[in-house]
Order: structure tokens, then sequence, then C-alpha cells
């Protein structure tokens, strides 16, 4: 009996179709698609596929809040591991591997998580295992030789950027990483101290600049949250927000009240403000929208605020990380207690791992890839 074979898959479902199946699968399975035709390598491998599985996996957070974190090693208080934080599951769900090659090292390295946007983290390796010796009120690589990385964890490929333009002795370093959207450019922003010193480098020049001055350090020495192409943060004069396309630093918008304990952070797309105080051994968080963002353009434009919410808590917050979209704070008590506090049912919940406040982002899966990438053995 004659036998006639199935047709492929492609041809019988149009290319749209098969865009918006694939596109809704985890980045390691639309890999393992490549394999299935010339034509789905050729889908997947086009640059508005790419586009559409980043913007799929943006607009899908709500649904799966995820956050990259750098964790404390239970065993080695020495030895960090950036893992995949469920914010839905309140857990870890992934430890993930270096952007390094096995081998690279003979020991586990210090590394700060600096940040992550589209897919595409920033981390900062420290190339010794011992540290210099330890002065007061010193940034952790603070004058160590390191290897800063862009790394897609989901696609295992990363490439090491160039040597910072900016060599002098330091106590104080800040890093910053962010996207800037009008030209499609991969950021990281680095501060140094004393003197005061400033470069920002390009994937798409993959060089550095040096910026011009005055400048100052965020406090805490780490930058908060990237938002529509500004990268921001708190500092001595208010929030600090570095235009990431016109590459200048705006250091002095004002609070809207009074504050000693701040956090910028990201609401409904927009920049926002949680602060916090004690009340009668508790604490209540208030946070606020910026109206405009006019005023982080520069120009002598007031920054105005709106109050989104203010609750008050039943524990003590020794400092508050940010909110997440579904209504989640991510906040630490003063017993060093990670906690996820839903503001619509008033409820902390424990997280289970010890994580540094300062190396904790958003992220999403992608196949963006950056000009120089390679492959993580």
């Amino acid at each position: 009996m004659a036998t006639t074979d199935s047709p492929p898959v492609g041809a019988i479902l149009p290319d749209d179709l098969i865009t918006e199946i694939l596109i809704r699968l985890p980045v390691k399975y639309i890999f393992r698609c490549q394999s299935v035709s010339k034509a789905w390598l050729s889908l997947i491998k086009n640059p508005n596929f790419v586009k559409s599985q980043l913007r799929h996996s943006i607009e899908s957070f709500n649904t799966n809040q995820t956050l990259i974190v750098n964790t404390l090693d239970e065993y080695e208080e020495s030895h960090t591991s950036i893992s995949l934080l469920s914010v839905d599951f309140r857990r870890i769900v992934a430890r993930l591997r270096f952007p390094f090659s096995r081998g690279e090292f003979d020991y586990v390295p210090d590394c700060i998580l600096v940040g992550s946007a589209n897919g595409i983290v920033c981390l900062s390796v420290a190339l010794s295992e011992t540290p210099p010796e330890y002065k007061w009120h010193c940034s952790p690589f603070a004058n160590r030789e390191t290897n800063t990385y862009l790394w897609n964890p989901a696609t295992r490929q990363s490439k090491v950027i160039p040597s910072y333009s900016i060599c002098h002795d330091y106590r104080r370093e800040a890093l910053g990483f962010g996207f800037d959207p009008i030209d499609n450019d991969f950021k990281v922003v680095r501060i140094v101290a004393p003197p005061f010193s400033a470069e920002v480098y390009s994937a798409n020049r993959n060089a550095w600049r040096k910026l011009p001055g005055p400048v100052v350090l965020p406090f805490d020495d780490a930058f908060d949250v990237c938002v529509n192409g500004f990268l921001c943060c708190t500092g001595l004069y208010g929030v600090m927000a570095f235009d990431l396309n016109k590459e200048v630093m705006n250091s002095g918008l004002k609070f809207p009240v009074t504050t000693s304990n701040a956090r910028v952070t990201e609401f409904d797309a927009s920049i926002a403000l949680l602060l916090w105080r004690n009340k009668n051994s508790s604490n209540q968080i208030d946070m606020w929208k910026l109206d405009d963002e006019a005023c982080l353009r520069g120009g002598g434009v007031e920054a105005s605020w709106t109050i989104v919410f203010s609750v008050d808590l039943d524990l003590t917050v020794d400092s508050v990380h940010g909110y997440l979209p579904r209504g989640d704070i991510l906040l630490m008590t003063d017993e060093g207690v990670w906690c996820l506090y839903d503001t619509n049912k008033k409820k902390a919940t424990i997280v289970p791992v010890a994580i540094d406040m300062h190396q904790t982002f958003k992220y999403t899966e992608s196949l963006v890839s950056v000009s120089g990438f390679k492959q993580v053995n």
C-alpha cells in the first residue's frame, strides 16, 4: 500500500504563526528548534524574530516575575552565586553558570552583578583570589584588577569589554548598566573617587569615553534602576539620573519630601521613589511617581512627584530594594531577613536566601546578542 510523507510544519503554518508560537518558548527550546529545518533556522536568526521574542518576554514579565540576584554561598561566606529568584514562588529557581568558560579560573572568583537589561547581564569579575588589604569605606573591588563581562545567560554567550580608561588609584567605585533605546546600545557607567572621575562604555563603539566633571558618587556606591534610558539612583543632592543617550548626568533632582531613606524604582514604566521611615517601632513606606521625564534631561526643569500609595508595616525595615509590577515590595528587616511585602494583601513573605540589595535586578530571557559575543563552554 502506498504511503505519503507528512508535509513539514512550515508547509502547513505560515511564518507569522510559527513566530507567535516559538517566541512563547523558553530560549533553550528555541535554540533546539533551529535544527528542525533550514527555514526555521533562518526564521530564528532573523533580527525581527529576536525583537519579537524580546518584546513578548518583557510584556510577559508580570506573569513570570524573575529577578537575577547575587546570593551569598551558604558554606563559603566569601563566595557568591548568580541566581534567578522567582517572585511568584519566593525561591531560587536556577543557579547560573558564570560568563567565562570552565577551567578559566582555578578558584571561584569574586563577582559584582552590575545590572540587567533586555536579557543582557553586566558582571564585574575580580582576577585575583585575594583582595588587597582592607581599608575603611572602600568599594569591594577598589584597586583590584577586574574583567567586566556582557553576558546572555540564556544563550550562554559573553564578551569581556575593554579595560577601563581611568586607571588611577581610588577608594570608591560605582558601576551601572543599562540600555539606550534611542541608539539601541548597551552602556556601562563607572564613577570613581578620589579624585572624582567618570567614564561610560558603549557596546556600539566598544570603547570607553571619559566624562567631563563635576560628578558625585551615588549613595552606597551603586545605581538603583534603569528606566527608559535613564540610569538612576540617589545621591548627595537628591535623585541622580544619567542620560544614556546624551551621556550626561543630572545630579540635583529634589525628593518630594525630606528623607534620608530613599530608593529609585520603576512603577508603570516610569521612574518612582520608595521612601521609608520608622514610626513607633513599625515602618511606613511611601511610593511617589515622577510626573514628567523632562527634568531628567537637565535645563533647570524641577522634578514634580505624585504620591501613589502609603503603607504601614508591622515590622521594622532596614532597607527597601524596589517595587514589582504586581504590588510586591522587596525589603530587608532590621534582623537582616529578606521579605516580599504584598501591598494588596498587606502580607510579608520571607525570601529564604541571602541576597545583596544592590545586586538584584529584573531579568527577562532573550536571544539578544552583542557584537563580539562568544559561546561559553
